[in-house]
């Protein structure tokens, strides 16, 4: 491996997936600008100090690449993020016009604050993305290519062409095996647009402020999946409010409101399929009352089928596994297809 290397701060490279640029964030790689610490749940502000969803893109034809990084916290996964997904850094690179993965974090280097991203020579001049962690505080990280290489930065794209996607865990990237599968990343490699990850495990409420937060925002499009978080009386009693709120703000841009998935042990748990069928009711009552109110902007995925329909895309009933958000991707594609046209 080359021993001289050259460091590149992630900031001066750009980083995509952070809203908000130029506010004041309590460190560098947070979701939400400290402005709106105080107007947030504590649940959903505690949940946005991740850098899921985020990116760093640049041209280089360095044969290896380093990461340097420091986390706020040493443990490097949890039960539902394993150490790819909760701490590894994610690389795709452009072939085609077109990303594809190349290499993960390694977890002989995990507990290490500077070591190789990939093992094996990299040829050529390349476009990469890099993925930051889904779930672990970062509080610095740097690139490393080998000295003399080339290297450029590709700039951010701009936030009027993005998908904003706020939701659960199944969002934020619980169970995926590394960062780039988060639904958001995903759907922004397949569809050629810049994302934001807004899920907040456990925390995606419906709450009126995240209503007023999101809606300083202007995107292509808001994709709404908070519904795995969220009780029925939740539903009935916040979910038409914070529609109408975002919609004031954001008069022009489409919703796409998603259910959730049916729990995939609903067949010989029955009263779980009860609860899902409930709930979708509710939210499916709402999106009609909206829609006869005159709203014709707001779009709507069922999630009948959001898993496939054969109860192997599940981990623990609730969050996908790899194929559950194959799935879901292919679910949600022709809707958003028919949304971004």
């Amino acid at each position: 491996m080359c021993r001289k290397k050259r460091w590149i701060a992630f900031q001066k490279i750009g980083l995509e997936g952070q809203a908000w640029q130029g506010k004041r964030f309590e460190r560098p790689f947070d979701r939400i600008p400290l402005c709106a610490k105080k107007s947030l749940p504590e649940s959903v502000w505690n949940n946005s100090r991740s850098s899921t969803g985020m990116s760093i893109s640049f041209v280089t034809d360095s044969p290896y690449l380093f990461i340097r990084r420091k986390f706020e916290s040493e443990q490097l996964e949890e039960h539902n993020f394993n150490n790819c997904s909760f701490s590894g850094f994610d690389l795709y690179a452009e072939r085609n016009g077109k990303l594809r993965w190349v290499c993960t974090t390694n977890h002989k280097y995990g507990d290490s604050e500077e070591y190789p991203l990939n093992l094996d020579r990299l040829e050529g001049r390349h476009v990469y993305r890099l993925y930051l962690p889904c779930r672990n505080r970062l509080l610095k990280a740097e690139l490393g290519i080998a000295d003399g290489a080339f290297f450029e930065p590709v700039a951010p794209r701009p936030e009027k062409d993005s998908i904003v996607y706020y939701g659960s865990s199944i969002i934020h990237g619980a169970y995926t095996s590394h960062a780039g599968l988060c639904p958001p990343a995903w759907l922004g490699r397949r569809f050629g647009r810049p994302s934001y990850n807004f899920g907040f495990s456990g925390a995606a409420k419906m709450e009126s402020a995240v209503a007023d937060l999101l809606g300083t925002l202007r995107p292509a499009v808001f994709v709404l999946d908070p519904v795995p978080n969220m009780s029925l009386e939740e539903i009935r009693t916040r979910a038409k409010a914070f529609l109408i709120r975002l919609r004031s703000l954001c008069p022009e841009t489409p919703f796409l409101l998603v259910e959730d998935a049916p729990k995939t042990n609903g067949w010989i748990f029955p009263e779980k399929l009860r609860d899902n069928v409930r709930r979708w009711n509710a939210m499916r009552r709402i999106w009609k009352e909206l829609r006869d109110e005159g709203d014709h902007r707001i779009f709507y995925q069922k999630g009948n089928s959001l898993f496939g329909t054969d109860g192997e895309a599940c981990v623990d009933g609730v969050h996908p596994s790899d194929l559950g958000y194959v799935r879901m991707m292919e679910e949600l594609t022709p809707a958003l297809k028919k949304i971004l046209k």
